[in-house]
């Protein structure tokens, strides 16, 4: 069956071939029938190049892009270091992904006898430095997997059970000597894997970025063009390696469109982007200090952010151009102004309840310092337009509590230590580019971050919430707190930003889980 239905104008396209589905849909463009179903019996039944005859003539012939959009594929990308992912996932548009989590999967195993990071030769390693960077690799995973057993001993001595509370759905809160036989063991079960969490999200400091992982991404063909374009531009051998696998795969399912992606005028971007990349400006004399870990940059006064917004507000919902509700909102005093935006916080009555898209119109320029580890997790929010260099030493590390409060201190010391010597090393040989590979997730990365006002509301009010990564937590609720402190007026808006302080975060969503699960297991 190639559709869904044959009669209803929602419908399900379902041919089998992608290229084919694209090529139909395309035809919207131009064809006079009503239903693209009868187009379907006409031009593409019983012909099985007729989608790759189309896509060839129009990429051919006239370049239009944009149909690529109509053909998807998903794609699996394993054994991938985690500089690669953050170099593919730095692409936000048209590609969606799903990355193994480090804060959930232990990382202490080992296969065919080597632990899990990218080989030297892969990642372009200097022969003279290949020695030294398994070396530190190596020893940081020895730390992390001599540690996990400890980790999880500090925690919960940290944290004893007997001390936490406990929220059960429409109970209140409970300690864990107030539950039942059936209640104590799913409390329990919640608080084991809240304390496991907790320790892991202390150990994946010490991962290098070399540290490999697995990829789902989903897309259309048009923004596989781009990523294998920008795979490509960077030089760097592991990333050609993934560019030229994922056009491989590809180019067996959808020749006639991944093909542009390395055309003449695939090459010439490709070109573009190395120069892009070399480029540099030059500030010499500057000096690196020590950087806070949210620094406001640019900003529109209050006044300013407030009118914007609210008469982008009234254009919007109103039967006015936008310079006569520009006029109209200016016209009004700041009481009256507070009462609008006091009416929408109102409507507001859980974090779902997203900002009107006229608050877009308001743009902050952060520059956020955080360890590369939680940097991972604020690059997952595609519209905060990010842009960073490589990974570096140069900033400094973060030390977590389970090695800050421990005899392990020395020793995560002199592992950060030793890594940033053969970073050193391996830069002087090569590049910075190849050097990051070695540097652990502890290490301090800047990146400047412009975000509008309706996704710093929805970042802010989701990583503050007692799950999130605790570096995470405290970098919205840094933000928040500057918003508020330079537009107070629109500051009320972000009306669900949770600034509580929580000793096993996670807690709260196990308990939930295991609800669920109890749910269902006693409805079958």
């Amino acid at each position: 069956m190639q559709f869904s239905n044959g009669d209803k104008d929602v419908f399900l396209v379902k041919i089998d071939s992608m290229i084919d589905r694209g090529a139909l849909l395309s035809r919207y463009s131009r064809a006079a029938s009503l239903d693209i179903r009868e187009v379907y019996r006409k031009e593409f039944e019983g012909n099985t190049a007729r989608g790759k005859d189309f896509y060839k003539r129009v990429f051919l012939e006239y370049g239009d892009e944009s149909i690529a959009e109509l053909v998807t594929a998903q794609m699996a990308v394993q054994n991938i270091s985690n500089i690669q992912t953050k170099a593919i996932e730095d692409l936000r548009v048209g590609l969606s992904y799903l990355e193994k989590s480090s804060r959930y999967v232990r990382y202490d195993r080992k296969v065919n006898g080597r632990y899990l990071y990218l080989d030297p030769e892969k990642a372009g390693i200097p022969e003279n430095c290949r020695e030294d960077y398994i070396s530190s690799c190596d020893s940081l995973f020895d730390f992390y997997a001599d540690n996990y057993e400890k980790a999880l001993k500090f925690y919960g001595e940290k944290y004893p059970i007997d001390s936490i509370i406990f929220n059960e759905s429409g109970v209140g809160p409970q300690h864990i000597d107030d539950f039942d036989t059936e209640e104590r063991k799913s409390a329990e079960k919640s608080y084991t894997s809240s304390i496991r969490a907790r320790a892991l999200d202390d150990l994946r400091y010490v991962l290098p970025a070399s540290t490999l992982t697995n990829l789902g991404i989903s897309g259309n063909g048009r923004a596989f063009i781009n990523l294998i374009q920008k795979l490509k531009s960077t030089g760097l051998p592991e990333a050609l390696k993934i560019a030229d696998s994922i056009y491989g795969e590809l180019e067996q399912e959808l020749p006639e469109l991944i093909n542009s992606a390395v055309s003449k005028h695939g090459m010439e971007l490709i070109r573009y982007r190395k120069d892009l990349s070399t480029l540099q400006v030059d500030l010499l004399g500057q000096e690196t200090r020590k950087l806070p870990e949210v620094e406001l940059m640019q900003f529109d006064d209050d006044q300013q952010a407030l009118k914007k917004s609210l008469s982008v507000f009234a254009f919007s919902n109103g039967n006015v151009d936008l310079a006569s509700a520009f006029k109209g909102i200016s016209s009004k005093s700041n009481d009256e102004l507070n009462a609008i935006v006091e009416k929408l916080a109102a409507l507001r009555q859980n974090r779902r309840h997203k900002l009107h898209r006229a608050f877009e119109s308001v743009t902050y320029l952060f520059q956020i310092t955080t360890n590369y580890g939680a940097f991972r997790d604020l690059q997952r929010h595609r519209f905060i337009s990010i842009n960073r260099q490589p990974l570096s030493d140069r900033f400094g590390f973060d030390m977590p509590p389970f090695f800050e409060e421990t005899d392990l201190k020395d020793e995560y010391t002199s592992l950060m230590s030793n890594a940033s010597e053969v970073f050193r090393k391996i830069e002087k040989s090569s590049s910075r580019s190849h050097a990051q590979y070695v540097i652990p997730y502890a290490y301090r990365y800047p990146v400047s971050a412009m975000m509008n006002l309706r996704e710093a509301t929805f970042f802010c009010e989701l990583r503050s919430t007692p799950q999130a990564h605790p570096d995470l937590r405290k970098i919205a609720i840094d933000i928040y707190s500057e918003i508020c402190r330079i537009n107070p007026s629109l500051g009320q808006l972000m009306k669900f930003v949770d600034q509580g302080e929580y000793s096993l975060g996670r807690l709260k969503s196990e308990q939930s889980k295991e609800r669920k699960l109890k749910g269902l297991d006693s409805s079958t």
